[in-house]
């Protein structure tokens, strides 16, 4: 082989030597497959002036792998939970009465110092009840009265407005009616048959609070 023809070889030689670096900076690289070429030992085959800090490969464990953080988990959507506080007309009111007694307070304070210190407090709904004794328009106008009287009650005490709501039913859901009608049927007997009717009249609250769940 004449001298022009060596130096041509190692000239091509070269070339491709400097693509194959050139495919996996810092790696002898297979251009056909991109691969990185190994030894015996299975160990790239690396360039003089390797640099791990800027070159290194995961595949030849000259780099740690990324580890992707695992996304934060979203916090539980909170449910509502509903609980149901029936208080007896007899205590808080007179019959036939929509003004709070003195005696109510006994019953109400301990009420307003939970319901205005929570913080997961959602509503409060407050509905009034009478007997069926009265007209039933009357008895929707008393049993409405009675609702606002524990509305304002509440609502003086620190309660927020706008989380009391208040309806009045009158007779909607007695469960006397029939029992008590047929045990004092005379006029003599109406103090009893009002006593009789005692449970029909009564404040109804829904107190709903919100709970955090977990998953």
């Amino acid at each position: 082989m004449t001298k022009q023809l060596k130096l041509s070889a190692i000239v091509a030689a070269l070339l491709v030597s400097a693509s194959a670096f050139a495919a996996k900076p810092g790696y002898v690289a297979d251009q056909s497959t991109d691969a990185v070429t190994r030894n015996s030992y299975n160990e790239c085959w690396k360039t003089t002036y390797f640099n791990k800090d800027t070159e290194g490969l995961v595949e030849c464990g000259d780099k740690a792998a990324a580890v992707a953080a695992a996304p934060a988990a979203a916090p539980a959507a909170p449910v509502v939970v509903e609980e149901k506080v029936t208080l007896s007309a007899k205590v808080l009111f007179a019959f036939d009465k929509a003004v709070l007694r003195t005696e109510a307070q006994s019953v109400l304070d301990p009420l307003v110092a939970r319901l205005k210190g929570d913080s997961h407090l959602k509503s409060v709904e407050i509905n009034g009840y009478t007997d069926f004794m009265g007209k039933e328009k009357y008895n929707l106008v008393l049993s409405q009265k009675r609702a606002d009287a524990v509305k304002d009650y509440f609502v003086a005490g620190g309660v927020p407005a706008d989380k009391v709501m208040t309806e009045g039913h009158g007779a909607e859901g007695a469960t006397m009616t029939e029992e008590c009608k047929s045990q004092f049927k005379t006029k003599k007997q109406r103090a009893a048959l009002k006593s009789c009717l005692e449970p029909d009249r009564r404040v109804e609250l829904l107190i709903d609070t919100y709970q955090q769940t977990t998953k």
